[in-house]
């Protein structure tokens, strides 16, 4: 097996069949697997994977509450690829993305690397890193940092699609996504304390300094800069904010 596609879902069903059926038909002539662990979600997304599943050999559901890195290192422990790829359930990929994947395998397989959306990891150095950690927050930025200890991270920040996210929740402010009710809004905003604390040395680490310094030119268009970057805050600065996004959160219906 080429390509392990290892992902996670939580009620993402207002974009999950036209998200696989762009990473299908962009993938097509691939040798590669698709295995998605869905976090129960309440929308329609398990019946969708269900019924996708069933007509496609190649893709595995599973179903178990879960946090995003550790349903992604459990569909890992599932997998066989030598490749690891990790994409979002509420992306809609482009011709971009296949583009990617085709000069990835050409120019620099040995290397883990990063584009906006989509994500491919040799699997031996996904092992030597440690994998996923039971994150939702800092889940990705996490093994990031430790695969570039290894020296083999890079990154090439083009769109390789378009997600469906409000803006306003996407990286850190993913809590006030209209997926989740009042009551996940709240937990998921104090998890991602919690995720923070646990990653609290990435605090340490100028990852837009980190990145530009490991861009990797493929062709497909001019790298520009990471979409998300991360505004360095005091931890009395910090703690001010949340304080602010937990009294919102409470007072909003």
């Amino acid at each position: 097996m080429r390509i392990s596609i290892c992902t996670t879902n939580y009620n993402c069903a207002h974009a999950l069949e036209k998200h696989l059926e762009s990473v299908y038909r962009l993938l097509e002539g691939w040798e590669f697997e698709y295995i998605v662990v869905d976090n129960k979600s309440r929308d329609r997304s398990l019946a969708i994977l269900q019924s996708w599943s069933s007509e496609h050999t190649n893709m595995l559901v599973l179903s178990k509450r879960c946090t995003m890195g550790e349903g992604r290192q459990i569909a890992f422990g599932r997998s066989s690829g030598n490749h690891v790829m990790v994409l979002d359930t509420d992306v809609i990929y482009n011709a971009t993305f296949r583009a990617l994947v085709a000069a990835y395998f050409q120019r620099c397989p040995e290397f883990s690397l990063q584009a906006v959306f989509c994500g491919i990891f040799p699997r031996t150095q996904w092992v030597s890193a440690g994998g996923r950690r039971s994150l939702n927050t800092n889940e990705d930025v996490d093994l990031w940092i430790r695969i570039a200890r290894l020296g083999t991270m890079r990154w090439y920040p083009v769109h390789t699609g378009e997600n469906l996210k409000e803006a306003a929740a996407w990286g850190i402010g993913d809590y006030l996504s209209r997926r989740y009710s009042h009551g996940e809004r709240i937990l998921r905003l104090l998890r991602r304390e919690w995720d923070l604390w646990k990653t609290r040395e990435i605090r340490r680490i100028n990852l837009q300094a980190l990145i530009e310094a490991n861009v990797i030119d493929l062709g497909l268009g001019k790298p520009g800069p990471w979409p998300q970057s991360r505004t360095r805050q005091t931890r009395v600065q910090h703690t001010l904010e949340f304080a602010r996004q937990l009294k919102q959160t409470m007072r909003a219906r």
